[in-house]
């Protein structure tokens, strides 16, 4: 469970807080105002999370291309046409663009 501190009380413990997280103690929720507006993690869980998100990111652009090689295969478009189809399909953007830019 983390803890939360007033900035105001925050500022004056800032090194004891600091070393409390690097030696594995929860979160510090600030608070500015009451409000809450930032937390304090030790660097090594910064990483840890920093490392899950690219690592979920990765999984979402493989879950993405798998959707994509699906849908064209269910399409009929083999790999090699992949590179026609997306440049088909950036013409028609370019169209729709240029048609809405030229009644200006």
């Amino acid at each position: 469970m983390e803890r939360i501190i007033g900035i105001n009380e925050a500022r004056p413990k800032l090194t004891a807080i600091i070393d409390s997280l690097v030696v594995g103690s929860e979160p510090v929720i600030l608070t500015v105002n009451s409000e809450p507006k930032s937390v304090l993690i030790s660097y090594d869980e910064y990483c840890r999370l920093r490392d899950a998100e690219k690592e979920c990111k990765k999984l979402s652009l493989k879950l993405a291309l798998q959707k994509i090689r699906t849908a064209a295969g269910q399409a009929n478009i083999s790999g090699q046409d992949v590179p026609g189809e997306v440049q088909a399909l950036r013409n028609s953007r370019k169209g729709c663009t240029n048609e809405n830019s030229s009644g200006h």
